[in-house]
């Protein structure tokens, strides 16, 4: 059993908080945490004041609950630069720094969308690509990427999960694609989200979209991501 000091000013839920982040700081992403009520006997609490530090622990990213299997040890926050003119290619960007990166297509059809064929500078429909990335095992973001029907035919039959959309356009098309802009908003996970990126329905997941060129400033691709809110942090070089 883990003593709690009882006399201390500091509640006991923050006293959990304090020995849990030490002693998860040893263990590896993914590593299973004791239940709650393994926790409560151990800290001789009742459920609701370990479910208060867990609570907390989730905040912070420390832990993650997935429903029906348990807590464990989160991943760590990654950080990621976003610059114009800069080749628009995460999977290369995490991959310089030692991450494993993977996609899966998981949809493709074609779809008429009047704001994306605008912002594609085409008309009529559009294709749509549905992809999820994981980065060293773990699911990172849901991705949604419009490309113009004419210009850029077949491009799923090239897609694997080890190349990136910017590959497969700079291989297959001769496209360079760059960044051209991008908008960042908070936003609840949907059930697709909960589904893939293993969160509840309603949490925090950060929005980024915008609008890929080619080198010659042509629309390429609109594409919004939906990351993982406790898993990703965006650092804008403004110069």
């Amino acid at each position: 059993m883990t003593v709690l000091n009882r006399h201390s000013t500091r509640p006991l839920y923050q006293q959990i908080v304090d020995d849990l982040e030490t002693r998860t700081a040893d263990l590896d992403p993914g590593e299973r945490l004791p239940s709650e009520g393994e926790l409560a006997r151990e800290y001789d609490v009742n459920r609701l004041t370990v479910r208060q530090a867990l609570a907390e622990l989730t905040r912070r990213g420390v832990v993650e609950t997935v429903h029906g299997r348990g807590t464990f040890v989160a991943a760590p926050t990654l950080r990621y630069r976003v610059a114009a003119g800069r080749d628009a290619s995460f999977t290369h960007a995490m991959r310089e720094r030692g991450h494993a990166v993977a996609t899966t297509l998981l949809k493709v059809r074609t779809e008429e969308d009047p704001a994306v064929a605008r912002e594609l500078r085409t008309r009529g429909t559009v294709r749509r690509l549905d992809l999820l990335r994981t980065v060293d095992g773990q699911p990172w973001s849901v991705t949604a990427t419009w490309l113009p029907v004419g210009r850029l035919r077949g491009i799923e039959d090239h897609w694997s999960g080890d190349s990136s959309l910017y590959d497969v356009l700079l291989e297959h098309h001769g496209v360079r694609m760059r960044r051209a802009g991008r908008t960042f908003a908070a936003a609840p996970a949907t059930g697709q989200d909960s589904e893939h990126l293993l969160v509840p329905v309603g949490a925090p997941v950060l929005l980024v979209r915008g609008l890929n060129v080619d080198e010659k400033g042509r629309p390429v691709a609109v594409v919004e991501h939906r990351f993982r809110g406790d898993r990703v942090e965006f650092g804008v070089d403004l110069a």
